[in-house]
């Protein structure tokens, strides 16, 4: 997991280097025109590296499974709002809460057994869950404000991590 600023900063030549180019590219754009679904990104094959753009309520907790990605990491960007997000290393040895989803590399975890650490999710930071890490976003943060959020799909590959 990394957590940065989505700004140029003297870390910023500390990320991976696709992460560094992602920002890049998504500093350059109105963020707030942007169409929800999903995006190409110039330069990455359609299959290895896209975003998507969400807009949604939070929910409690209680209304998500943990869930962990084989081969992509995301990389969430909250564009306007706040919410609060979840994570916990995975140890391999969590129960599936449901069979792997091939289609969106998805794997849902039962809660049980996952000790979970919580972050405050805001505008202008990144937030990068790898395969290595268990998470549960969209969660409820005090506030009502909806959410607007940028999703960054990024094939492991890219990130020299398999």
């Amino acid at each position: 997991m990394l957590v940065g600023n989505t700004q140029p900063t003297l870390m910023t030549k500390s990320y991976p280097v696709v992460v560094q180019n992602v920002l890049e590219y998504l500093n350059s754009l109105d963020t707030q025109s942007l169409a929800l679904g999903r995006h190409a990104l110039p330069g990455f094959e359609s299959d290895k590296a896209w975003f998507v753009v969400l807009e949604y309520q939070k929910e409690p907790l209680e209304n998500f499974q943990p869930e962990v990605h084989k081969y992509h990491s995301d990389l969430q960007i909250v564009l306007d709002g706040s919410e609060t997000m979840a994570w916990s290393f995975d140890s391999g040895e969590h129960t599936n809460a449901e069979p792997y989803l091939e289609q969106r590399d998805l794997q849902f975890y039962e809660k049980e057994g996952i000790e979970l650490n919580f972050i405050k999710a805001t505008p202008n930071q990144f937030y990068l869950f790898t395969p290595n890490i268990v998470h549960i976003t969209n969660i409820e943060d005090g506030n009502c404000e909806p959410v607007r959020k940028l999703v960054v799909k990024i094939h492991n590959d890219l990130l020299e991590a398999k």
